[in-house]
């Protein structure tokens, strides 16, 4: 069961096997990943980043760095190799003809898709309350504001802008690698990384896209997301993308 209120900690039992057997893996805040290197000695030890062993999962890559509860203080604290996930979201770096790549060129040439529907549109899943309030069944999110179910097994909904033209998609291709729905792509440096709840979308946001109260069929639900999950061994370019504007499109064709 997701709890959006924390939807890194989901990803517990994922990122326990990155780095090997034994080790325990916490989230920190702004989507960092830190270990306690006083308490786990079996964690690699390094100075620069280039000490640090390969990853046993690809879709990672360890990095140096030091406790967050260290960060401030003068002391020398012993830094370690700690996760961070290693795959671009960046469609450009994706053969022309990829499904990923394919994919997003559909969504982004249809950009009317994307216009702000909320004015028109008030109350409706992903929109801001109308006069009227939210839709029936439907209340204000308890971070966004926006109207939304109440399935805490669900991202929360925000409404299609220009300005996320085809996040659906680039987001839709991180949950596909990582398995799971709390992945999102930044797009400041087109990686993939966990979501953090209350950020926007695009920065590394938690939330699916709705059109006019519609959520974008290129998402694909979190058991599907499981079923189809190619793991470590998944090539990025077959991610499992559903169709635009829930067209015919077959995507592994």
């Amino acid at each position: 069961m997701i709890d959006r209120r924390q939807p890194r900690a989901l990803l517990r039992l994922v990122l326990e096997r990155v780095a090997g057997p034994g080790v325990v893996l916490a989230l920190a805040a702004g989507c960092s990943f830190v270990l306690d290197p006083e308490r786990l000695d079996d964690v690699p030890r390094c100075r620069y980043d280039d000490d640090c062993p390969p990853a046993d999962d690809p879709r990672y890559t360890l990095v140096c760095t030091v406790s967050e509860d260290f960060e401030d203080q003068e002391l020398d604290f012993p830094r370690i190799c700690s996760p961070r996930p290693a795959v671009s979201c960046n469609p450009r770096e994706y053969p022309f003809d990829s499904p990923f790549a394919t994919r997003y060129r559909e969504a982004t040439a249809l950009d009317e898709r994307y216009a702000d529907p909320c004015s028109s549109t008030p109350g409706v899943q992903g929109c801001g309350p109308g006069d009227q309030g939210c839709a029936p069944g439907l209340s204000p999110h308890e971070i966004s504001h926006r109207c939304d179910d109440l399935d805490p097994d669900t991202p929360p909904a925000v409404a299609t802008d220009p300005l996320v033209t085809g996040q659906d998609v680039l987001d839709q291709l991180c949950r596909s690698v990582y398995c799971h729905i709390a992945f999102a792509c930044e797009t400041e440096d087109f990686r993939c990384v966990p979501c953090e709840l209350g950020a926007p979308l695009g920065r590394g946001g938690c939330g699916d896209l709705y059109f006019a109260g519609v959520r974008s069929t290129v998402y694909q639900s979190a058991d599907a997301l499981i079923d189809e999950c190619g793991g470590p061994e998944m090539d990025p370019e077959d991610a499992y993308l559903g169709p635009v504007g829930g067209d015919d499109i077959d995507i592994h064709e």
